[in-house]
């Protein structure tokens, strides 16, 4: 049975993290122009929800967190892995000498722990995959309420995302401003509280 294969496969499923980095990589830099002057004769805006969420500074956090979890469960993973190693090995040089139904007994119990670690890689991926997504379901919440309060401060009749726009001139872009102010209203998240709730969902 290849063991090393499996969990190695099973351990890249962890790197749930790399989603969130790479949203903001994909995105380009906001604008740092002046505060933007909105059309008072045609009141629209764009964001950039991508970059406003990666970009602020409880994002940075969110993935340092979710990196650090990452590192922790695999140090883990690699310890049970190398005990399943040594019982494969002890399981290989008993084969010739245990009478027939007490290797399969032994060996029963060991695929039983082999799919138990299985679970378990399963388990934590999924858990900082719920960490990551309510992560940034708190951020973009209150990303919209900032750009819902920008809105009707500067009468805005329409706030579009750019990712629905083709074209769209750097002084109707509110994305840094928006920024701004997330880091302000929301500079980090309780990563333990959503830890907790993800857990115990």
């Amino acid at each position: 049975m290849n063991i090393s294969g499996n969990l190695y496969k099973l351990l890249k499923f962890i790197s749930v993290y790399i989603f969130f980095v790479n949203m903001v990589l994909a995105q380009d830099e906001v604008s740092n122009d002046n505060v933007p002057v909105v059309n008072e004769a045609f009141p629209i805006a764009v964001v950039d929800m991508q970059a406003i969420v990666g970009q602020s500074s409880a994002a940075v956090k969110v993935r340092e967190f979710i990196e650090n979890k990452k590192k922790e469960f695999t140090n883990e993973l690699k310890k049970e892995e190398q005990a399943l190693k040594n019982m494969q090995e002890e399981l290989g040089s008993q084969r010739s000498i245990l009478p027939p139904d007490e290797f399969a007994e032994l060996e029963g119990n060991f695929r039983k722990r082999v799919e138990s670690l299985q679970k378990m890689v399963a388990e934590k991926n999924q858990l900082l995959e719920d960490v990551l997504s309510r992560s940034v379901q708190i951020l973009q919440n209150e990303a919209i309420k900032i750009i819902t309060d920008i809105g009707k401060a500067k009468g805005l009749a329409l706030t579009l995302d750019t990712s629905s726009v083709v074209i769209a001139a750097n002084s109707i872009n509110i994305s840094k401003n928006v920024i701004d102010l997330l880091n302000i209203s929301l500079p980090e998240l309780d990563m333990l509280s959503i830890m907790s709730n993800s857990v115990n969902k």
